[in-house]
């Protein structure tokens, strides 16, 4: 789902600068942003446990991932070639959809926590992690000048998805919403690409 949407610099610049206590409102309309609601826009399950972005796991967690000739050379930060062959696809679409940093080049451990879930290791809430990274963008975005905010954003895809299940349930048609005036600026584009040409979505 988050592929094929067409993302919207300029919304979800503002949909994050007006981000307070999960509530946004932006060209007369109040939406909500929580676990629940990432639910419902996007069918992730909200159970698991709830892992924020920082947290660290325990060295046997993610040894399974790594190489065997580079098991001893583990630490917090590593390469990504380190990481096993059968999990590289995968790993590519967690860090360009859900961690959002277009870096290819390493890996943090909770790179490989994100894993977890999807390989039935454990079971993490995405919703929640989701939830807690957009929280922890806007308070990062909102503390900059305008120039230097869209540096800071990612997420784009999914919160065009949260904006358009909660206009859905206004019976607010898309075209009608984005047409306002408030979403005519020019818009300043961010650097999608960093280092090795990750998409920031």
């Amino acid at each position: 789902m988050v592929e094929r949407v067409k993302y919207h610099h300029e919304l979800s610049r503002l949909f994050v600068f007006h981000l307070h206590n999960g509530q946004v409102n932006l060209a007369g309309v109040s939406f909500t942003l929580t676990p629940e609601t990432i639910t419902a826009a996007t069918s992730i399950s909200n159970v698991g446990e709830q892992w924020n972005k920082g947290q660290l796991v325990g060295k046997e967690h993610y040894e399974p991932y790594v190489k065997a000739s580079y098991q001893n050379q583990i630490s917090r930060v590593f390469p990504f070639r380190y990481l096993q062959d059968t999990y590289v696809p995968l790993m590519k679409h967690i860090i360009k959809y859900f961690t959002c940093e277009g870096r290819f080049s390493r890996l943090y451990t909770y790179h490989v926590r994100l894993l977890m879930p999807f390989t039935r290791v454990r079971m993490m809430n995405l919703p929640y992690f989701i939830c807690r990274n957009i929280e922890k963008m806007a308070i990062l975005v909102q503390r900059k000048p305008l120039p230097q905010q869209c540096s800071s954003l990612y997420h784009f895809s999914l919160i065009k998805i949260v904006v358009l299940h909660q206009l859905s349930l206004l019976s607010i048609p898309w075209d009608t919403y984005i047409s306002h005036e408030v979403f005519k600026i020019p818009q300043v584009t961010p650097s999608l690409f960093q280092e090795e040409g990750g998409l920031s979505n």
